[in-house]
């Protein structure tokens, strides 16, 4: 069966991921890294959880896989657009840095922080740099774009570390729960927006 595995981009759980990565780093850290270590988070969600904790689409760039909404919102975190992003994370040169307001981390179930965390301490000592030639090295499903851009799906990135039944299971488990979060992100905001009755 064929599937285009798509979550629906929920800015509020991915600043939320961005924002506990951040805690675990005194409130700042490179923005390529960051955006590399919320890559190989949601990858090991992926890969072991059948789920995605950031809900971002992916892409191969010269530097390695990208977290291509999260990206957009660094680029644009200069200036505080009103966004649920903006008002938490602020980009300072080629750092991003925490917002000094009480962190929110209701959006992110303690597995999805376990995983944030795992990954934080596997690459504490890691310049971004480094974390870089890691995932050129060792992530198969990046391909060098030679400075365009390449989608990464989530199948590539299943397929790049399993096969046979367990990379189809893996696969068909992460559409359904793209689905569902699909479905359940649609109802958060009709609730929101007073457009929801019983």
């Amino acid at each position: 069966m064929q599937y285009s595995i798509a979550f629906v981009f929920d800015e509020r759980k991915a600043t939320q991921a961005a924002c506990y990565l951040l805690s675990l780093n005194n409130g700042r850290m490179n923005y390529m890294k960051l955006i590399k270590l919320l890559y190989l988070s949601d990858r090991k969600y992926i890969l072991d959880f059948s789920n995605s904790i950031t809900t971002d689409c992916y892409v191969s760039m010269d530097n390695g896989p990208v977290t291509s909404n999260i990206y957009d919102l660094i680029k644009e975190g200069k200036k505080d657009t009103g966004s649920y992003w903006s008002s938490r994370i602020h980009t300072d040169d080629y750092d991003v840095c925490m917002i000094k307001n009480e962190p929110d981390y209701g959006y992110l179930s303690p597995m999805e922080m376990e995983i944030i965390s795992s990954i934080d301490e596997q690459f504490k000592n890691y310049k971004e740099w480094d974390v870089v030639n890691y995932c050129h090295n060792n992530l198969r499903e990046w391909q060098n774009p030679a400075g365009s851009i390449i989608r990464i799906s989530i199948e590539d990135i299943i397929r790049a570390e399993k096969s046979g039944e367990k990379a189809e299971e893996n696969i068909e488990e992460t559409a359904l729960a793209a689905d569902i979060q699909k479905g359940n992100y649609r109802l958060m905001r009709e609730i929101e927006n007073g457009n929801f009755s019983r």
